[in-house]
């Protein structure tokens, strides 16, 4: 499947040059509800449930993508309002996992003899890809790591290689990055990557390929 990945300009060339990409932390993502998708009403139950959370953050990072390039708003939020870069990956299917929207939060099954209030494995992974309905405009999937040893910067990180194949590069409408300087960051590249310059729609709210500037396709 191909996916997206919006970023600001500093972190995407990292990315690009190192060819490696960061696992979010649960924690550390923006939306607070993350792994909450679950009514926590029963006090005992919360209270279980929030250290069976605490455990599969420790276990678990995430990796999130988008299905398409062209939203306005997934640009402001996660691209630098416009001035970033999209990556374009093409990852295994058997990788991906869909994220499903709620109005409401789900009900579980509690059964307090178990540990964490008896949540399963299947509970688990449906709660690591459920947000709320509001959120549905970033159409967004999600790959699931795990989390194994920090990189020296203190990050979890993981490689493009063996994991997920960079395949296009979209500099926003705002960018001031020349198409052109990256002959050089794809040079050990063993694949072809498309580079080209996004534009503001005339006449929608899209943001679209800019065909007056020239594509570059590195080729090995």
């Amino acid at each position: 499947m191909r996916v997206y990945y919006y970023t600001a300009e500093k972190y995407a060339l990292s990315n690009i040059i190192n060819e490696r990409i960061k696992i979010s932390m649960l924690d550390e993502l923006n939306d607070p509800f993350e792994f909450l998708g679950v009514n926590l009403s029963d006090k005992k139950f919360r209270k279980a449930f929030e250290a069976g959370r605490d455990a599969a953050a420790k276990d678990f990072g995430i990796i999130s993508f988008s299905r398409g390039w062209k939203n306005p708003l997934l640009w402001a939020h996660y691209g630098d309002k416009h001035r970033g870069i999209c990556l374009g990956f093409d990852i295994d299917d058997a990788h991906i996992k869909e994220v499903k929207y709620f109005p409401k939060r789900m009900i579980a099954e509690i059964d307090m003899e178990k540990e964490f209030g008896g949540i399963t494995e299947e509970l688990i992974e449906s709660l690591l890809c459920a947000k709320y309905v509001g959120w549905k405009y970033e159409d967004e999937v999600r790959v699931i790591v795990p989390l194994k040893q920090k990189d020296t910067t203190g990050l979890f990180l993981t490689d493009f290689d063996g994991n997920m194949e960079l395949k296009e590069i979209i500099l926003g409408p705002r960018s001031e990055l020349k198409i052109s300087d990256f002959a050089t960051h794809l040079r050990s590249y063993k694949h072809e990557v498309k580079v080209t310059k996004s534009r503001i729609a005339f006449t929608k709210y899209d943001v679209v390929q800019n065909m007056a500037i020239k594509v570059y396709v590195h080729r090995t």
